[in-house]
This record gives structure tokens, sequence and C-alpha cells, in this order.
């Protein structure tokens, strides 16, 4: 009984939220001008991003190509209101320039039914967020026989996360007959993780106050990364019936294909005290351990996008749905029976893997949107669209273990642009910008009510987190050849 009450506040402390990254499938896009009409590459070549939207479309390009994509200058500010307690707010904002896709298209040859190959390199997830916070108050902590009046109560709160995706990625397309077409397309995947978090709460009497304890505090502090290798296959087709345009393909789930990952995990409890009986004796507990060369799993599901089009006028309209299955709870990272709780002995080893494994679900998503091209000359075009992006992940707080969702709110973007051809160049400017809420997004830690019965972790409750950002899209386009 002793060991499970010793175990009991820092398995608590495991409880929170550790985890921060970009719950979206479709936050970034690509290509000059698929970037701006999201979803038009579903159904018809648009550009170079054929081979990553439907390798299908990539037996319509009518010659060999080269294009540099690139969001020039991307902003994103996010405000969680009240996020460590009433009136306790945490922001983030970051500013990035970075190159989004290289790709290119090869035409061996002119003839209607070759087979037409796609490359791209691009980053095809990037996110970053930092919240801190501070704050020092006195309150009234410790029971008036041990520390008379109000203690010093001093908290910080800090997380840092950075999540980065390359993609190289090759595929073929070719015409089946004169209105249908099949693509095969093969990614890669690179992707890197690295989370901190801290959370630090002390409670100090002040000085010749007739305290019998001079500081109780917890301190929580974890540290972890992982990397992983996967692949996917993506099947793509492609229908003409009359004056519209339809396409579709199918992707499979990731496939593992090599990865590792390490911890570092600090809980500590200073001369805390466990139940409310003032007659027992102050404690502390330490949890302290470092974990390398982890077995890493990451999973995708099945997705399924539909796509069509069709020209009124001088502009021409495009829709696209996508679907993604769920993934049932699966374990990133596993420590094992390692040391952890100190000193450790044979028994609390069993408890690592419970106490610090991370987590991730995903539930199914559904995913809408609407384009035009407003065809001004042949050399002039307007370009818009509007779409939502939901999240993906199905994990809050957890029972045991680390959960791996934090960005857990759905997006919706409004991109507008302008294309302008020159002979065998294209340029694309465009502007997109995104927005998101949620009401109910919980708070890991709180600055409000804290006390010695939650180890001063506050009283949590929800908070508004908001998110809003603007990107500057550019692109260029040589063509060779100019076959048209």
């Amino acid at each position: 009984m002793r060991r499970c009450l010793q175990l009991f506040p820092l398995a608590l402390l495991c409880f929170t939220h550790t985890i921060a990254q970009d719950n979206h499938y479709g936050w970034m896009q690509y290509g000059s001008r698929n970037s701006i009409l999201y979803n038009a590459g579903l159904s018809q070549f648009e550009d170079q991003s054929a081979v990553i939207m439907n390798p299908a479309t990539l037996s319509y390009a009518t010659s060999s190509s080269f294009n540099f994509n690139t969001n020039a200058v991307g902003f994103n500010y996010i405000n969680f209101k009240n996020g460590l307690g009433q009136g306790f707010d945490l922001t983030s904002g970051n500013l990035n320039v970075l190159p989004s896709m290289a790709s290119g298209v090869l035409k061996p040859k002119r003839k209607e039914k070759d087979w037409v190959l796609g490359y791209a390199l691009y980053h095809s997830a990037v996110d970053k967020l930092n919240f801190t916070d501070r704050t020092e108050q006195k309150i009234d902590l410790i029971d008036e026989s041990e520390s008379p009046g109000a203690e010093n109560y001093l908290s910080q709160f800090q997380l840092n996360a950075n999540l980065d995706e390359v993609s190289m990625v090759a595929g073929v397309g070719w015409n089946v007959s004169d209105r249908i077409s099949l693509g095969l397309s093969q990614t890669f995947v690179y992707r890197s993780h690295a989370i901190t978090e801290k959370f630090t709460a002390n409670a100090i009497p002040e000085p010749d106050a007739g305290a019998s304890v001079d500081l109780v505090s917890t301190d929580y502090d974890v540290y972890l990364k992982y990397w992983k290798i996967y692949t996917y296959t993506k099947l793509g087709m492609t229908a003409k019936a009359g004056k519209w345009d339809f396409g579709v393909t199918l992707s499979t789930p990731a496939l593992g294909i090599m990865g590792s990952g390490e911890m570092n995990a600090d809980l500590r409890l200073v001369n805390v005290r466990i139940g409310n009986d003032p007659s027992q004796p102050r404690l502390d507990f330490l949890a302290n351990g470092r974990f390398e060369k982890l077995k890493v799993k990451y999973k995708l599901p099945w997705a399924l996008a539909l796509g069509a089009n069709r020209r009124f006028g001088n502009v021409r309209w495009y829709g696209g749905l996508n679907f993604y299955s769920d993934v049932k709870q699966y374990r990133v990272l596993d420590p094992g029976n390692a040391a952890f709780v100190q000193p450790p002995n044979d028994q609390n080893v069993l408890i690592t893997d419970d106490v610090l494994s991370l987590y991730d679900a995903k539930r199914f998503v559904f995913n809408g949107s609407l384009a035009a091209d407003w065809i001004i000359r042949d050399d002039y075009h307007m370009l818009f669209s509007l779409r939502n992006d939901n999240y993906y992940s199905d994990l809050g707080r957890q029972d045991e273990g680390l959960s791996a969702p934090k960005k857990v709110w759905n997006n919706y973007h409004l991109t507008f642009g302008t294309q302008r051809n020159f002979k065998s160049s294209q340029w694309v400017i465009g502007l997109r910008l995104n927005m998101g809420r949620r009401k109910d997004f919980p708070q890991p830690f709180s600055f409000n009510d804290p006390s010695e019965g939650n180890f001063f972790q506050g009283n949590t409750k929800t908070g508004t987190i908001s998110s809003t950002g603007v990107q500057l899209l550019l692109s260029y386009t040589f063509t060779i050849g100019n076959n048209k």
C-alpha cells in the first residue's frame, strides 16, 4: 500500500497533454495552381503537384516541365484564452520562410497514350508551437499549523514543440482510353518531432513566520523526440463525361521502414503529504529516467478523395471531398519496463511503460473544398478556393501515459491569387488566410485554485483557443519544349 501511495502522485503528473502538433491532413498545399485551387488536381492536370494529388492526371500533361513552389512568407498566431486558468492566457506566433515543393513532369514522347512520369520533393508538414507563462501570487496553501498566513506561490509552464515532415514521391500516369486514365505513385516520408514540456509549482512560506516547513513543490519535466521513415501508395483514376471531369484516389495506410526515439523524464514532489491527515509525515518522491533507441510506430489511415470540375463560361468550378478512416489507439513510443521511479526495484519498473508511453489515435475525418478559376484571358487567370480542414486526433487526457494530440480544432482556409503565363514560363502569386477556433479546449495545467490536494497543478477546466494565419504563395513553372 505504501508503494502504491508513493506512485500515485507521480502517475497523476503524467495525465496531462505533452504533445503539440498540427493534427490536420490538409494544412499545407502544393503546386502552382493547386496550392490555391485546392483539390483541383484531383480531376484534371493542373500543375506538377499531379504526382501528389492524383497520379492519373499526369497522363494529360502536354510537355515536360519543372516547378518550384513556395510559401514565401507565412505567419500564424495562436491565442489560448484562459489557457492556464481564468485570466492566464497563452500565445504562440511564428514567422516561416520555407520552400514547399520542387517538382517536375517527364513526358518522353508526344504520342497521346504514352506514359508520363512525375516526381516531387516537398515539405508535407511543418509546425511550431511555443507556450510559456509564469505567475507569482500570495495564497494560503499550507495548513496553518505548519505555516501561518499565506505562502508565496511561484509557478511556471513551458511547452515547445517542433514538427517537420519531408516527402519524396514518384509516380506514373497513362491513358487507358480517350476518357479514362490511371495512375500510381509511391511516397516516402521522413517525419521528425521534438517536444519539451515543463511545469513547476512552489509554495514558499514567508521568512520568520514560524513555519515548520520551508518548501513544498511540484516539478514536471518531459522531453521526447523521434524520427520515422514510412511509405504509402496512392492509386488514381480520372474519367471524362461530356463537359465534366472526374477524379478519384485511394491511399493506403502507412508502412513503417525505420525510426528511433528517445525520452528524458523528471518528475518530483518535495515535502508533500499524501491525504489530508496532518499527522502523516511529509515525503519526497522522485522519478527520473532517460530512454534511448526506442522503437517508433506512426500510423496513417486509408484515405479516399473524390473530385470533379466543369467550365461554365469563363469560370471553371472545382469541387473535392476527402475521407480518412479512423486509427485505433496505439503507442508511438514505449519505454518498456525500465528504471524510472527512484530508487528502482523489480516492482516499480513495471509501471514505466504505462506512465510514459506516448499514445496516438485518429478519428474519421471528412473535408470538403470549392474552387474557381476565372479565365480573364488565356494568359491571365484569377484563382479562388474555400475549404475546411478538420482535426483528426482522437485523444484527450489519458488515464495513463502521454497523450499525443494538442492542436485539436478545425481550421478554415480562404485562398485567392493570380496566374500569368509568359511563353514557356508561368507565375502564380497568391494569399492564403486560415482561421480556427474552439471554445472548450482543455487546460494542461492551471494557475487557479492550486492546493496540496492537486499538488499545486490547479483546478483544470477549459479555455478558448483561436488560430489565425496568413501565407504568401509564390510559384514559378518552366515548361521544357513548350509543346502546347
